[in-house]
């Protein structure tokens, strides 16, 4: 699908799903979940994000749209820092024909922020996000759909994948990566599932989380936006700090944080488990998107490439 136009077809669904007839449509840089368009229509910019569902990894993705959109949607504080979903002709906040499921936002001018380093201003923007975020009341019923249960499911689907590594149906260069980081994936299934216990086990105070923070999901306009929501979550703080803590101007998002939430504190062994799940998964979605996915082949070599430089950075932090 990544290598494959489908111009004609998101002509079609922004016509017959969103009553727009497009002056142009211009494919931009999408994702890991989905491709991405610029669409100028009746005078105004969108940007519609595209879901290819014969990829394996859609359904995951899509999971939570009756969840997430709506959320958005209805939250008040996050107006300015977040899209705004534009609503198909249905009334819903997405649409989807027998190949496609398509959503339709307003256009933000500005860039993501990818392998960035986040500037003082930026974090202490982030930091203002995330406190107001987190600060929501009133939605546990509404997210109970997406509560955390500290599931690792792909940690018993990397394993099955190390056992069966020597099978022909495996290619040789997945392979030889299985076999060369066979004891610290082996080490991390087995931390992973000795943390995912401990946390359910505990009572630990859950708030709204996006729980996928990086700069590809950071756009500078003008102000800096939050975006790609498709994993909101109803869980510990820790969900959306596991990735920042480290970063240089972390003190400043956290002090911007704390003004949000006074009492906030982070707990490390919640903080690890994050650590650990986050790496596990990716880890197994690089491996199951070379094994089960259509892919050209640039799409391959750049899976491939995140999936041994995964494992090579879980291998470094084996040996410490």
């Amino acid at each position: 699908m990544r290598n494959e136009n489908i111009l004609e077809p998101v002509c079609g669904i922004l016509k017959e799903a969103y009553g727009l007839s497009p002056a142009g449509v211009t494919e931009q840089k999408g994702g890991w979940s989905a491709r991405a368009f610029r669409v100028e229509a009746e005078g105004r910019r969108y940007f519609l994000k595209v879901y290819d569902k014969e990829e394996s990894s859609t359904a995951q993705w899509t999971a939570n749209l009756g969840i997430y959109l709506p959320f958005l949607a209805s939250v008040k504080e996050l107006e300015g820092w977040a899209p705004r979903t534009v609503p198909a002709l249905t009334g819903r906040l997405w649409a989807e024909n027998d190949r496609f499921l398509t959503i339709l936002a307003d256009y933000i001018e500005g860039r993501d922020l990818g392998g960035q380093t986040l500037s003082r201003e930026q974090a202490t923007q982030l930091g203002t996000i995330l406190g107001r975020l987190h600060r929501l009341k009133g939605f546990a019923k509404m997210l109970e759909p997406v509560r955390e249960t500290f599931a690792v499911p792909f940690c018993k689907e990397l394993r099955e994948i190390l056992e069966s590594r020597e099978e022909p149906s495996i290619p040789e260069d997945v392979r030889e990566i299985l076999r060369k980081y066979a004891e610290p994936l082996n080490w991390l299934t087995d931390m992973l599932d000795a943390s995912a216990a401990r946390q359910k086990a505990r009572e630990l105070p859950f708030v709204p989380c996006h729980t996928d923070i990086h700069g590809w999901n950071l756009m500078q306009g003008e102000h800096l936006y939050l975006i790609d929501w498709e994993g909101l979550r109803y869980a510990p703080m820790e969900a959306d700090f596991f990735a920042l803590t480290g970063l240089p101007q972390f003190p400043a998002l956290w002090e911007a944080y704390c003004r949000e939430r006074p009492d906030a504190a982070i707990d490390p062994d919640c903080l690890e488990f994050y650590q650990l799940r986050r790496r596990c998964e990716d880890i197994w979605e690089f491996a199951a998107r070379i094994l089960y996915d259509r892919l050209d082949e640039k799409t391959r070599q750049e899976s491939f490439a995140g999936f041994a430089g995964e494992c090579s950075a879980l291998a470094e932090i084996f040996q410490e």
